[in-house]
């Protein structure tokens, strides 16, 4: 837990100086200019996360649109972590399908007969 601990007050500091100046005056912001960070691409959340030097917005959730029918889906998410997946074809109905991970920023989808539809990687 200690480790854990430290790493999450370690993040909200780097956070901190970031979006604060450092100047010591009660943690006055560093810029009058007010950004909406929240918003996504892909229509849901984002995360806060960090390379260590910069803190920055990354998308949580990605969805893919396969318009033509098809049994193989070829998915580049770019979320950079092996998401989980739903798939639900264009009648409405969840179907389940195999899943390969190519990278941790592509997967593909296997499904047993043709069909359209959207993947929702979370």
């Amino acid at each position: 837990m200690k480790w854990i601990g430290q790493h999450i007050f370690d993040f909200a500091i780097r956070i901190r100086d970031k979006l604060y100046d450092t100047s010591g005056s009660s943690g006055s912001p560093a810029s009058s200019t007010n950004v909406d960070l929240s918003g996504s691409t892909t229509g849901y959340a984002k995360t806060l996360t960090t390379d260590g030097d910069n803190v920055y917005w990354t998308d949580a959730t990605y969805i893919h649109t396969e318009a033509s029918a098809n049994t193989e889906w070829t998915v580049t998410h770019n979320l950079n972590r092996y998401p989980s997946v739903t798939v639900i074809i264009d009648v409405g109905e969840v179907v389940i399908g195999n899943i390969e991970y190519n990278s941790s920023n592509q997967l593909t989808i296997y499904l047993s007969a043709e069909n359209s539809g959207k993947a929702y990687l979370n």
